[in-house]
C-alpha cells in the first residue's frame, strides 16, 4: 500500500539540509576560553557561533515558502496536509532562530526558542523544593562504578540494533560528551548512533541509554519510516517533547533506581534562566550540586559541581551571545521533564497497553494521538532487551580476557 503522504513527502524532501542542532551550539574552542576566564574572575561569558555562515537562512525560508505552496496544491486528505503545514511552520521558527543568532538578537532567540519548545511545566519554586527533598534523602542514594567503556558500549548498541532488525543503522565515535541518535536525512546519510570516544558508564546507566536511544528514539524512527505516514520517520511538529518524555518513561521501566525523575537539573536550569542571568543561575546550580556531592561523599565535590553547572549553563545558553540578562535562554532541555509529565498523563488517560503502540507509530506528539488512533497507525513497542544485552556483552568480554 502506498503511504498516505507519498507525494507530500517527496516534495518535503526537496528542502535543503538544515543542521539546526549544530548551528545553535557554541564554538567549542571559544567556549573553553570563556570557561577559563569565568573560572579566573567570574566574567560573564560571551559566546560565538562559527558555523552560521554555512547555512543561508534567507534561501531556506524561500525554499520553505515554495514547498508550502506546492504542498497546498497537491490533492490529498486535509488532515495529512495539515501535518506538513504544521511541520513547515515549525521549520520556519527554527530558521528564524538562526537568523536571530546571526544578528546577535539574544532576546529574539530566547522568545523564538520558547515558542518552539513551549513553557516549562514545572516552576522554579517547585524544582527548588524538589532539590531540598532530594538532599534530605541523599542517604538513600548510591553511586555506581564505571564499567562500560566506549568499545563495549558500541557492541551493546550494535546488538540492540540487531535485535530490532535495524541493519541500516551505523555507529560512530564522536568528540562530544553525550550519546545521540541521528535519523538520517534527504541526502541518503544512514541513521547513526553517535558514541562519545571517552564514554564511561555504569552497567545500569548503559542499559538506560540503550533503552532511551535505541529502544525508543531509534525504534520510533524505524517504525515511522515504514508507516503509512512517511513524515513520522522524520518527525511531526512538536514531536520532541513526546520523544524525550517517552524515552525517559521507558528507561524508568528497567528499574526506578533514581530518587528523582530524570531531567531534574535541566528543568531547574531552564526555570532559573527565565528569572535570572547566567551568573546567578550558575551559582545556584553549582552550590546545589556541591551540597549533594558532599552528602554523597563524592571525590572532588567542588570540581564536579563546577563542571556540571557549566555544562548545564552552556546548554541553556545555546544561540545566545551575551547571557548577562535575566530571561535569556535556549530552554529546550526542560522537555525531558515536561515531556515525561505529558506522557504519563496520556498513559493515565488511555492505559499503557492501549496507548504505547500508538505513541511508537513514529515521531509524533501527544497532540497527534487522535489522528493516529483514527487511522489505526501503530508501531512496534520496546522489548526491553537492554539489561540482558549489557550482561551478555560484559560476560563475553570477561571470557575473552581469561583466554
Amino acid at each position: 500500500m502506498e503511504p498516505l503522504d507519498a507525494p507530500l513527502f517527496k516534495t518535503f524532501q526537496t528542502l535543503p539540509a538544515f543542521p539546526f542542532a549544530n548551528l545553535v551550539r557554541q564554538n567549542r574552542a571559544a567556549a573553553r576560553v570563556a570557561r577559563d576566564t569565568f573560572i579566573a574572575d567570574r566574567t560573564t561569558p560571551t559566546f560565538i557561533y562559527h558555523r552560521l555562515d554555512r547555512f543561508d537562512d534567507v534561501e531556506y525560508l524561500v525554499a520553505l515558502r515554495s514547498v508550502h505552496d506546492r504542498i497546498a496544491s497537491i490533492p490529498v486528505a486535509e488532515d495529512i496536509r495539515t501535518l506538513y503545514l504544521e511541520k513547515l511552520a515549525e521549520l520556519t521558527t527554527r530558521a528564524q532562530i538562526i537568523a536571530a543568532i546571526k544578528r546577535k538578537d539574544d532576546a529574539a532567540v530566547s522568545a523564538l526558542a520558547d515558542h518552539l519548545f513551549g513553557p516549562c511545566v514545572q516552576t522554579r519554586a517547585e524544582l527548588a523544593d524538589e532539590f531540598t527533598t532530594l538532599l534530605a534523602r541523599s542517604h538513600e542514594l548510591h553511586t555506581h562504578h564505571n564499567r562500560v567503556d566506549a568499545a563495549a558500549f558500541e557492541r551493546m548498541v550494535r546488538a540492540t540494533l540487531d535485535h530490532y532488525g535495524m541493519t541500516n543503522w551505523t555507529t560512530r565515535f564522536i568528540n562530544r560528551p553525550s550519546v545521540s541518535v541521528s535519523r538520517g536525512d534527504s541526502l541518503n546519510r544512514a541513521p547513526t548512533v553517535k558514541i562519545p570516544k571517552h564514554f564511561l558508564a555504569s552497567r545500569a546507566r548503559a542499559a538506560r541509554l540503550l533503552t532511551h536511544e535505541i529502544e525508543v528514539h531509534a525504534l520510533r524512527t524505524t517504525n515511522g519510516a515504514t508507516s503509512p505516514i512517511l513524515l513520522l520517520g522524520r518527525g511531526l511538529a512538536g514531536y520532541i517533547a513526546t520523544d524525550e518524555g517517552l524515552a525517559v518513561a521507558m528507561q524508568q521501566k528497567l528499574k526506578a533506581e533514581e530518587s528523582m525523575d530524570p531531567g531534574f537539573w535541566d528543568a531547574w536550569v531552564a526555570a532559573l534562566s527565565k528569572e535570572a542571568d547566567f551568573q546567578s543561575c550558575f551559582e545556584t546550580i553549582r552550590d546545589a550540586r556541591r551540597k549533594l556531592n558532599i552528602a554523597l561523599n563524592i571525590e572532588n565535590a567542588d570540581e564536579e559541581a563546577f563542571d556540571t553547572a557549566w555544562r548545564l549553563m552552556l546548554r541553556v545558553s545555546r544561540g545566545i551571545h551575551h547571557p548577562n540578562t535575566a530571561g535569556l535562554g535556549f530552554r529546550r532541555d526542560h522537555l525531558y521533564r515536561s515531556g515525561l509529565i505529558q506522557v504519563r498523563q496520556a498513559i493515565d488517560t488511555f492505559g499503557e497497553s492501549e496507548i504505547l503502540p500508538t505513541l511508537f507509530a513514529g515521531h509524533a506528539s501527544i497532540a497527534h494521538i487522535p489522528l493516529l488512533r483514527a487511522k489505526h497507525i501503530t508501531g512496534r513497542t520496546p522489548d526491553f532487551v537492554s539489561k540482558d544485552i549489557v550482561k551478555t556483552v560484559l560476560r563475553a568480554e570477561k571470557q575473552r580476557r581469561t583466554l
